[in-house]
C-alpha cells in the first residue's frame, strides 16, 4: 500500500492542505475557503488516501467530499475522540473539542513528552494545556488577532481609522487598537502558561502555529516554538493509527 497522504485542514477562512509520502511533506498549499477546492487541489495527482479535519461546517463537508471522491480513494473525516494516539481528551463531550485542536495536541505529544500549551492562531485564538502524560487538560478560545481588529471597526464605525501597529504605549486610534487586539492575546497566552506551570510545579513549553504565531512570538517574553504544519502533523498521525 502506498504511504502517500492527502491531509486537510479545513478552518474557518482557510482550507490548508499538504501531500505526505511517509517521510515528510512533499507538498503543500492553502487555499481560501470560499474557493472551488478542486481547482486549488488541481495541477497533479492526488493520492488514494484522504484524511480531513473540518470545522467549517456541513457545507465544506459537502464540497470536500464532492470535490475528491473517486473510485478507489479512502476519504476519512475525523472526529474528537477520549483517547487516540496516546492522548486523552479532557472535554466533558470529546466530540465537541474542534478537530484540528485535537489534531495539533497530538501532533504536539508525539514531539516529545513536555507538558506545553498549543497556541493556534487563526480565525480564532486557542490556547490549549497538555501535559507530558498526553492529558488535555482544557483550554480556552478568543478571537483571533486580525477578527478583534475588524471587530472594532465593523462596530464602532465612529472610530474610523486605518490599521496600526503596534506599540506599547499607544498614543491614536490606530495604533491602541492594533496593540490592544495583539496584548489581549498574548495576555491570555502568559495567563493560561501561568495557570499550567501551577499545574505541573515546571515550565511549560509553548508550541505555536496558525497564520498570527509568528506575530504573537515575537512578543512574548519567553521562547515559543512555531509549526507551520501542526495540525496536518497530527492528521498523518491519526491516519496511520486508524490504517493499522
Amino acid at each position: 500500500m502506498s504511504n502517500m497522504l492527502l491531509a486537510i485542514d479545513a478552518g474557518n477562512t482557510r482550507i490548508k492542505w499538504g501531500i505526505h509520502d511517509g517521510a515528510k511533506w512533499s507538498r503543500t498549499g492553502a487555499i481560501p475557503v470560499a474557493e472551488e477546492i478542486a481547482g486549488g487541489l488541481g495541477g497533479f495527482t492526488l493520492p488514494q488516501h484522504i484524511v480531513i479535519s473540518n470545522v467549517a461546517g456541513k457545507d465544506v463537508k459537502v464540497r470536500l467530499t464532492a470535490a475528491l471522491d473517486a473510485p478507489g480513494r479512502r476519504m476519512h473525516f475525523i472526529e474528537s475522540v477520549a483517547g487516540q494516539c496516546g492522548v486523552r481528551n479532557g472535554y466533558r463531550n470529546a466530540t465537541q473539542l474542534g478537530t484540528d485542536r485535537w489534531a495539533a495536541l497530538i501532533a504536539a505529544h508525539a514531539m516529545s513528552p513536555l507538558a506545553r500549551l498549543i497556541v493556534m492562531a487563526g480565525t480564532a485564538t486557542t490556547i490549549d494545556a497538555l501535559t507530558a502524560q498526553g492529558e488535555f487538560l482544557g483550554g480556552v478560545i478568543l478571537p483571533g488577532v486580525e477578527l478583534m481588529h475588524r471587530a472594532l471597526h465593523d462596530n464602532a464605525a465612529q472610530l474610523g481609522v486605518p490599521p496600526g501597529h503596534i506599540e506599547d504605549f499607544p498614543k491614536d486610534t490606530a495604533n491602541a487598537i492594533a496593540s490592544g487586539a495583539l496584548q489581549a492575546s498574548v495576555g491570555a497566552i502568559m495567563r493560561m502558561r501561568e495557570v499550567l506551570r501551577a499545574r505541573i510545579g515546571d515550565e511549560p513549553g509553548c508550541c505555536l502555529s496558525g497564520g498570527a504565531s509568528g506575530l504573537l512570538a515575537g512578543h512574548l517574553p519567553f521562547a515559543a516554538e512555531i509549526r507551520d504544519n501542526l495540525v496536518l502533523d497530527g492528521l498523518v498521525i491519526i491516519a496511520r493509527e486508524v490504517s493499522t
